[in-house]
């Protein structure tokens, strides 16, 4: 599970947090507040689409 997990994550944080935490900022957001938005984007993300997806995608290694 922790490999699916970092599959799943890694690539979410390189991708949302270069991109929209700039642009946040620039807004006017606090930095620790873009951070804060960014997470919990990155954490709904990553629970309610990416998991789901590598679950269904790794299912026979995992039953194993």
């Amino acid at each position: 599970m922790a490999i699916i997990i970092w599959i799943a994550i890694v690539p979410l944080i390189f991708t949302i947090m270069p991109f929209f935490k700039p642009r946040l900022v620039a807004l006017g957001l606090h930095t620790i507040v873009s951070e804060l938005l960014l997470t919990t984007v990155l954490v709904l993300l990553m629970v309610y689409i990416a998991q789901p997806l590598l679950m269904k995608l790794f299912k026979n290694w995992l039953d194993k």
